[in-house]
């Protein structure tokens, strides 16, 4: 079950964490100071409050339009994430937070993630997705690798990077195309060669998410 709601409080959070964050070549400070040039540390949590309530038709549209998206497309899109995977996502309990920030994190330990509200329809619905692939990715990474799980990062590293690549082959697949319409992007334009190198790797694993597949990517990484 995906459920999408608001999370005003996360979006504190996610200001004070984000504002001067950024990683492998994408910067959500300015993704932040882009659509709110006027917050900042000392307004920000009335800033979010005075936002919120100034624009809370617009904000209460978009998450009809996800949740409408989403109970089209979550039936295909777990049938599919089951075939790579061999888990049955489909009964777990995600929730998606429509945020105010283009930042769209996920927070593996509760599988929760943020929406930036202003996307399209079919932007938000691929956000979704792409989130929910990463926590099938740690939960499948864990199953078949529970020492290395509990000793690599999830937030940074290579088993960070695998994920953000895998993502972007996985979701590039013709049954995750056919659900998304269109093509899923790398977001880090810092990762662009390890996703080169890691796209052979699956093409010569036979497109398979197994332990070789896995192990010879990470090796890679490490590299």
């Amino acid at each position: 079950m995906i459920k999408i709601g608001l999370n005003i409080e996360l979006d504190y959070q996610v200001y004070a964490e984000f504002r001067n964050f950024s990683v492998s070549g994408v910067d959500f400070g300015l993704r932040i100071k882009k659509d709110h040039p006027h917050i900042n540390l000392e307004n920000y949590k009335k800033y979010i409050d005075e936002f919120y309530k100034e624009n809370r038709a617009e904000i209460e549209i978009s998450i009809s339009e996800l949740s409408g998206i989403i109970n089209q497309k979550s039936d295909l899109y777990f049938t599919a994430i089951k075939k790579y995977f061999g888990l049955d996502c489909g009964k777990e309990n995600y929730k998606g937070y429509v945020s105010i920030f283009d930042c769209n994190p996920r927070f593996v330990d509760d599988k929760s993630f943020q929406v930036f509200y202003k996307k399209s329809g079919s932007d938000k619905l691929r956000v979704c997705f792409h989130e929910i692939t990463h926590f099938a990715f740690f939960d499948y990474f864990e199953k078949l690798f529970p020492a290395e799980y509990r000793s690599l990062d999830r937030n940074s590293g290579v088993l960070w990077e695998l994920s953000e690549v895998i993502n972007v082959i996985l979701l590039n697949e013709p049954e995750f195309k056919n659900i998304l319409q269109g093509e899923e992007k790398l977001f880090y334009p810092n990762l662009e060669d390890k996703l080169t190198a890691i796209r052979s790797i699956w093409g010569g694993s036979g497109k398979r998410l197994d332990t070789n597949f896995i192990q010879k990517s990470l090796a890679y990484l490490a590299y």
